[in-house]
């Protein structure tokens, strides 16, 4: 197996985790914000990196910083890995205690069998069993956060910690049932070769995963952002026509409310344009704490919102709406004397009219709600 000489593999494999870790700062650097954990991911490649190069260097280095401190690196390297997914996937527990315990048993036990006991084949194995047991926390890890948060997008991570969770038991399977080791060599030996191949392709495989994950989240993200409205954080019209194509809100009993500021304007002209979106924002945070979660809000334009209140009726809808305008006219801003507001709304529901039809409903029973001298609610009366 002359394609697996060692020199060979050790040097492709530090170059690509050196360039690995330089790109993950990168991409961390542009993400950082959005998502935790990508620079652990740079730590843990740069880490496993050097940590081969001292292992290399066996025989011209002392034997404390080749297989030591070498293989320590390696290991702790598979720790940071654990915590980085643990951060990736916003993990709240985070087991430090844990892990250095593990950490620090296994570098024990490589100091025995290097010094005391001499023996290569049990310090290959505890490197591996070591390897095996950070998979295997990583899969379990995701299996119980997917669970309890009812997610799947985090599967391809689980999965490739499993797979690889197998491959490294096997691998003690065999390396205990083999012959004996020679004398530690790291110039010859395929063994060497393929395990140092098999964590390169964890690198790449858990990177291309990472990124894509990332990419996918932060898609998501700006779509979010892209139905929001940017002050009040409701749906915007864009966000309303999102939520009416994924819920089947058009095809059920169905209110609608719809809600102005009182005399706006004039707040405007007296106070400012700040105080003004201060307004809007309580307004706003009044109707989100005043609705349940399956309603859908949305900023109309201006001053002017929209409820739309699944499987409620015409006399449900005017009791929230009552609410809300008692909590407007409640309301009080202590850093601005004198400064209070009101708000009018229009309630309507649905028999077999469409979703156009009942806007317009909704703001014809809100016209006559400020006819009426504002800050009430008016239900639409299709005989007016």
């Amino acid at each position: 197996m002359s394609f697996l000489d060692v020199r060979t593999v050790f040097f492709i494999c530090t170059s690509f985790l050196f360039i690995y870790s330089i790109g993950a700062v990168a991409f961390a650097r542009k993400v950082s914000s959005s998502f935790d954990g990508i620079y652990l991911f740079a730590i843990a490649s740069f880490l496993t990196a050097i940590g081969i190069i001292l292992v290399f260097l066996r025989g011209y280095i002392d034997i404390f910083w080749s297989v030591i401190v070498g293989n320590g690196l390696i290991m702790l390297s598979g720790n940071v890995t654990y915590h980085a997914h643990l951060k990736f996937i916003g993990y709240k527990k985070n087991p430090v205690l844990r892990s250095a315990i593990l950490l620090i048993g296994a570098i024990s036990l490589f100091f025995i069998f290097t010094y005391i006991i001499p023996d290569t084949r049990i310090r290959v194995t505890v490197l591996n069993e070591f390897n095996c047991l950070q998979f295997l926390l990583i899969a379990t890890t995701i299996y119980r956060f997917q669970k309890q948060t009812h997610q799947t997008i985090y599967t391809p991570l689980m999965v490739i910690a499993g797979i690889f969770t197998l491959l490294f038991a096997v691998w003690i399977v065999f390396i205990l049932m083999g012959d004996p080791f020679p004398p530690y060599k790291l110039q010859g030996g395929w063994m060497h070769s393929m395990m140092i191949i098999v964590l390169m392709l964890y690198v790449a495989t858990l990177d291309f995963c990472v990124v894509l994950i990332a990419t996918e989240q932060l898609i998501q993200k700006i779509t979010e952002k892209s139905h929001q409205d940017i002050l009040t954080t409701l749906y915007n019209r864009r966000g309303l026509d999102h939520a009416l194509q994924n819920n089947n809100i058009l095809n059920r009993p169905l209110a609608v409310i719809m809600g102005d500021i009182d005399n706006f304007k004039l707040i405007n002209d007296q106070y400012g344009h700040l105080v003004g979106d201060i307004i809007i924002k309580k307004f706003a945070e009044i109707i989100k704490n005043s609705t349940r979660n399956t309603d859908i809000c949305v900023r109309w334009g201006g001053e002017e919102f929209l409820i739309m209140l699944p499987l409620l009726n015409t006399q449900e809808a005017f009791i929230v709406a009552e609410k809300i305008r008692r909590a407007c006219e409640q309301q009080m801003f202590p850093q601005q004397q004198g400064l209070h507001f009101t708000s009018s709304f229009g309630v309507c529901s649905r028999d077999h009219d469409s979703f156009d039809e009942l806007v317009s409903y909704a703001d014809q029973a809100l016209y006559q709600a400020k006819a009426q001298g504002r800050n009430r609610v008016c239900v639409f009366n299709s005989a007016v």
